[in-house]
């Protein structure tokens, strides 16, 4: 085995450094007529990029610029993290996913009812969090790309 990991290391070892620039593609925000679990995981997702973008650039940046006494024009933006707490948070209230795991959870055995149920459950947790309305076929999200509605 040592002699095929030299061999591979011998032919895949560089002589000079390179540069290299990486490129990911993932599905934008996704808005549709109907939207179901694959929308909402879909959104989730660039909602959360967007946050971690926020966190790694803007809000970072501009708390460098105020440490090192820089003067600037601080930028203002929108700080979505009360959108992902909405959906992922695991406290009280609990958000989204949690809810939605707990009526998956009990409604297992029949499903008669469960979307109903989650309505219930959803507005009972999360009804007056502002970005969050509830209709009696689904939920609407208010995400920073715009409201989005997902289908029970």
């Amino acid at each position: 085995m040592a002699r095929q990991s030299t061999c591979i290391n011998k032919a895949i070892q560089k002589d000079q450094e390179e540069f290299n620039i990486g490129v990911l593609d993932i599905y934008g925000f996704e808005i549709f007529q109907r939207n179901g679990f694959e929308q909402f995981c879909i959104n989730f997702v660039n909602e959360k990029l967007q946050q971690i973008f926020i966190e790694l650039t803007l809000k970072a940046e501009q708390e460098e610029y105020v440490q090192e006494g820089i003067q600037w024009t601080p930028i203002e933006y929108f700080n979505n993290k009360v959108v992902c707490d909405l959906i992922e948070s695991k406290l009280n209230p609990p958000g989204l996913m949690s809810i939605l795991d707990d009526v998956c959870a009990t409604m297992h055995a029949k499903s008669e009812g469960a979307d109903q149920t989650l309505l219930q459950k959803l507005q009972g947790q999360v009804g007056s969090h502002e970005h969050f309305s509830s209709w009696n076929k689904g939920f609407i999200v208010h995400h920073y790309a715009g409201k989005v509605t997902a289908n029970t």
